[in-house]
């Protein structure tokens, strides 16, 4: 079966370090709790997406070290691994998230070879056998070269995360923005869109992209369009961890797009998604069955009956 959906953008190895405080420089400290995940905007979004019954094709380079037991936990969900290459003299992307009890928190990120993927052959075949692509975080550089050879062939999305603010730029952002029918962002990406396109609002980029899906976390995600302006609630729940909380919005989402939702409902499923995902540690820890997105989608909207 040809994909669906194609992904590009991390698999990482997140650990998640606490402490009873941050240590002064040039001392020790003990680790109080150590953990790891497997996670990465890429490999999340896909095992998500694929898990919920959407066909998902991943795009990404590990290094030579990429654990066994995380390529079988992504083949496990069914996702097209052809286009994720492991890179020899490389070490795989890595995130290690240090917080103290006070919850101030530090984040080391290693990017592994996703640092020099400019460098590299852009790779195309899952892409030019998708439907839709959702370009994530990466190289700007690398991604326009994938957007020009695509040249308009595909349904793109634009999602550089919190990478827009300093990965990207304004110049690149601008340049890429017009090849994206949909651009994905939190609160403070939208911003720094805005900065970046020197337009006031939300709905002036519509001039340029044909949807934007903006997500606020507790207060829901608002998606605008030339049409309408649709807000659709969050589930209220216990957020045990936020990683990933985004990635399985978009997963949700894909989903009901897949499955030819409306738009309203497509949200309603990617917000539904999510609340699964915060309940529990780690970004793909708690992934749930399309029937349980379904059901929890159901409820938001009827809420909003009410």
């Amino acid at each position: 079966m040809s994909p669906f959906l194609c992904v590009y953008g991390h698999i990482c190895l997140d650990q998640i370090v606490s402490l009873e405080k941050l240590p002064e420089p040039n001392t020790s400290i003990n680790i109080t709790e150590i953990k790891r995940y497997f996670g990465g905007t890429g490999s999340n979004l896909a095992a998500i997406s694929s898990s919920l019954g959407v066909p998902t094709a991943l795009c990404a380079y590990v290094g030579s070290d990429f654990p066994r037991e995380f390529r079988s936990f992504l083949e496990s969900k069914k996702i097209d691994m052809s286009d994720v290459e492991v890179m020899d003299d490389y070490e795989s992307p890595t995130v290690m998230v240090v917080s103290d009890k006070k919850q101030n928190q530090i984040a080391y990120v290693y990017q592994g070879p996703m640092k020099d993927m400019e460098r590299f052959p852009v790779k195309l075949n899952s892409a030019k056998n998708s439907e839709m692509i959702h370009f994530g975080t990466g190289s700007p550089v690398y991604y326009l070269k994938a957007m020009h050879a695509l040249d308009g062939s595909k349904r793109i999305a634009l999602d550089p995360a919190q990478e827009i603010h300093n990965v990207w730029n304004a110049e690149k952002f601008n340049e890429a923005l017009p090849y994206a029918g949909t651009f994905f962002c939190n609160e403070n990406e939208l911003k720094t869109a805005l900065r970046y396109t020197e337009l006031k609002t939300a709905e002036d980029l519509l001039d340029i992209v044909d949807m934007i899906v903006n997500t606020r976390g507790s207060e829901g995600t608002v998606i605008y369009t030339k049409k309408e302006t649709i807000r659709i609630p969050a589930v209220k729940t216990k957020v045990i961890d936020p990683t990933g909380a985004g990635d399985a919005f978009r997963g949700g989402f894909y989903a009901g797009i897949y499955r030819k939702k409306s738009l309203e409902e497509s949200a309603a499923c990617g917000n539904a998604a999510a609340s699964f995902i915060l309940q529990s540690n780690g970004a793909v820890s708690n992934i749930p069955s399309w029937d349980a997105v379904e059901k929890k989608s159901a409820e938001i909207l009827d809420l909003m009956k009410r």
